[in-house]
């Protein structure tokens, strides 16, 4: 996915603890896919989640960028005035978090109910998305770990009108074949839908797969950002080392 942006669509200025844990970091977002990438410890989900609105501790601020009139407009931390589940932000946890009494179905519509904007239409494409239809009255207490994943994003992604896609490693636990075959439909759906995506990982081949802007992160500071090849050069060659080796 290129960047095809002149201009960045969000900046995020987050300074916030979590724990021993410090973040101190401004983002401008200019691509339609940013990863936030780092080892673990580095603050990656904890940036994801402060960005979401769902730290308490610290200062967030989240701004949108307006192309029409050349300004930005700050959008109030989401936890000080609207509940999560309300807020115009899609955010899939990590851990794929769903409601065990509710059918795939419901957990995937539970968004646009709780913000009285019920879409059939929108679900079941989200349902097609991730081939979770054969699945949809199935409780997730049947599902293995890969399918509640595809159901955890499926739900982000049936969210009403999103200004930013927020993923925390959105592929953990779905098996590499059904990730590389997601990935072009998903990059495909987002640019559909012209929401940007904000992710978090520490998989280098998902972050070249994706061919996103890469953002980074090392004991909640920003280090580096840009094209994957670029910011994971040496993670690219080291992989290519290894397959050369294994030969």
């Amino acid at each position: 996915m290129s960047n095809t942006n002149l201009y960045p669509h969000h900046r995020i200025r987050v300074h916030a603890h979590c724990g021993s844990l410090r973040i101190h970091c401004i983002l401008e977002l200019t691509a339609p896919w940013t990863i936030i990438f780092g080892p673990s410890g580095s603050g990656k989900s904890t940036l994801l989640r402060a960005t979401a609105g769902l730290l308490r501790a610290g200062q967030v601020e989240l701004s949108r960028y307006t192309a029409a009139n050349l300004t930005w407009t700050h959008l109030q931390t989401p936890y000080l005035t609207t509940p999560p589940h309300l807020r115009s932000l899609a955010y899939a946890p990590q851990g794929s978090v769903l409601f065990p009494h509710l059918s795939v179905r419901k957990n995937v519509a539970f968004a646009a109910d709780a913000h009285n904007q019920p879409s059939t239409q929108l679900v079941t494409e989200a349902l097609t998305l991730f081939d979770l239809v054969p699945l949809a009255d199935r409780l997730p207490s049947s599902l293995s770990g890969g399918e509640r994943q595809r159901v955890n994003l499926a739900r982000a992604f049936a969210v009403p009108s999103p200004t930013l896609l927020l993923l925390d490693e959105p592929f953990t636990g779905i098996d590499r074949s059904t990730r590389d075959r997601l990935i072009p439909a998903i990059q495909q759906r987002v640019a559909q839908l012209a929401v940007p995506v904000l992710s978090v990982t520490h998989d280098v081949e998902e972050a070249l797969l994706l061919r996103a802007e890469v953002v980074r992160l090392d004991s909640g500071a920003v280090t580096a950002q840009g094209p994957a090849d670029y910011v994971l050069e040496a993670e690219r060659a080291s992989i290519l080392k290894s397959l050369n080796l294994h030969a």
